[in-house]
């Protein structure tokens, strides 16, 4: 049941002064990411340094996952893609039952935060000793980590249940295996670390600006994350954050494909974001975030600072490397996802239906 204006201020009031676990798992993304920085230039470097070989091998690279892991994949996909590496990213059911055979010569990077889902086991079974498999999680006696050529330990502090630390976590992992491929992981290393305070006034900037939301956001009414690139990752996850978290409507699309069609829906119901991070296409995406403002809808775009706004709201994040935007532009995302949730009345970080490793295909609650 939704709450009424006085109640919802309450509970954020009360949220500040005793943060739930989810809010925990949010405010401790920097301390995590330094001991993921950490460990991927310190003790797991070996590994970094041999996965990236094994990518650069000439073979074509099959990347795969569920939910967030398979979010976190997709700058990876599209780095690979632009150096020169032939890269795809397959959701794991669908490879398992579908696409499997069609990938014969490849190089598999399995992604997966337990390490123990049931279509990563199932697919480690039927490509282990035929391809050569790297895997990356953050449990490290998992079963991908045992059984993959090449195990990758992200070192993520563990969340409740959604995954906001080891997202973040898991996507500076495939970073730094995207700079040891380009051969500048050391360079990589020197320029997250000074980034981390900025993440840290980033993420308690967002949580200040909590209420702000509520001028964007209607419990009655879906959300729609548009994005090009790199930041795809982020519609796509960020779409999965409103789902998990405020058992909301949210819908991740490629901005050129929202162009085609489903702009038609547009009207003073529509509540878009609009990621525009990446210069190549930047022109673009604010072009949509303008004519949808011009149409009645009502706009949010995630991005650096910029001048004024034409008709929509602006979510900064600060000015980093492009191939780091997307480990800053969910946080806006994240703390909106929870704020949606207190909008509806929902319980924070609690799944109704589903476990936080899922190790059945046909029953979420096996017996």
């Amino acid at each position: 049941m939704e709450l009424n204006r006085s109640d919802l201020r309450t509970s954020a009031n009360n949220m500040v002064m005793n943060p739930p676990r989810l809010a925990q798992d949010i405010q401790s993304q920097p301390a995590s990411l330094a001991r993921v920085l950490q460990q991927q230039c310190g003790p797991g470097l070996p590994a970094l340094a041999q996965a990236a070989k094994l990518l650069c091998s000439g073979k074509r690279v099959l990347i795969t996952g569920m939910g967030a892991s398979m979010c976190a994949s997709i700058p990876l996909e599209i780095f690979l893609c632009s150096f020169g590496i032939e890269a795809v990213v397959v959701e794991a059911a669908e490879l398992l039952h579908y696409r499997n055979k069609g990938y014969h010569d490849a190089v598999v990077l399995m992604v997966s935060r337990s390490g123990d889902s049931v279509e990563v086991v199932k697919l480690i079974d039927l490509m282990k000793g035929r391809l050569p498999i790297i895997g990356v999680t953050n449990e490290p006696c998992s079963t991908l980590s045992r059984k993959a050529d090449i195990p990758l330990f992200v070192d993520s502090m563990a969340d409740e249940m959604v995954a906001i630390q080891s997202y973040t976590g898991t996507l500076l992992t495939l970073h730094l295996l995207a700079s040891s491929v380009a051969n500048r992981l050391g360079k990589a290393c020197e320029e997250m670390e000074p980034l981390l305070a900025g993440f840290s006034e980033l993420i308690d900037t967002n949580l200040e600006q909590l209420l702000s939301w509520d001028t964007f956001l209607d419990a009655a009414l879906p959300v729609y994350l548009l994005a090009r690139g790199p930041s795809y990752a982020s519609a796509s996850e960020g779409a999965l954050l409103f789902n998990e978290i405020a058992k909301a409507t949210a819908i991740s699309m490629p901005i050129g494909s929202f162009r085609h069609g489903l702009v038609e829906l547009v009207d003073r119901n529509f509540r878009g974001l609009i990621f525009e991070t990446d210069r190549r296409t930047r022109h673009l995406n604010l072009a949509l975030a303008r004519e949808i403002a011009h149409f009645g809808g009502s706009v949010q775009v995630i991005g650096p600072a910029q001048g004024n706004s034409e008709g929509w709201g602006w979510r900064t994040i600060p000015s980093v490397p492009e191939p780091l935007t997307p480990l800053f532009e969910i946080v806006p995302v994240q703390v909106a996802a929870m704020r949606l949730a207190q909008l509806r009345g929902v319980p924070l970080g609690v799944f109704r239906y589903v476990p936080q490793v899922a190790k059945d295909e046909a029953t979420l609650n096996p017996g």
